[in-house]
């Protein structure tokens, strides 16, 4: 995704979002994101993974792909549960 596309996207979200806590706490984490290094675990991966990284937040970004919270919890509550 070109960086205008990415950028104009970010822009919209934000102004759709209602929740002045919810802003705060997306600025507290772009604001350390940008402080600190590039990420360490990111670095770690192969370009194959990171890849498959990047497919699997492409993918998040359609809405029929998108599973809730509730559903997830339901089907591994035998491990939150420990």
């Amino acid at each position: 995704m070109q960086l205008t596309k990415v950028r104009s996207h970010f822009h919209n979200l934000i102004d759709e979002v209602e929740n002045p806590d919810l802003l705060c706490s997306f600025l507290k984490l772009f604001k350390a994101r940008l402080r600190e290094p590039e990420s360490k675990l990111w670095n770690t991966l192969s370009k194959t993974e990171q890849l498959e990284v990047l497919d699997a937040f492409n993918e998040s970004e359609k809405e029929a792909n998108l599973v809730s919270n509730k559903t997830m919890k339901k089907k591994y509550n035998q491990w939150l549960e420990k």
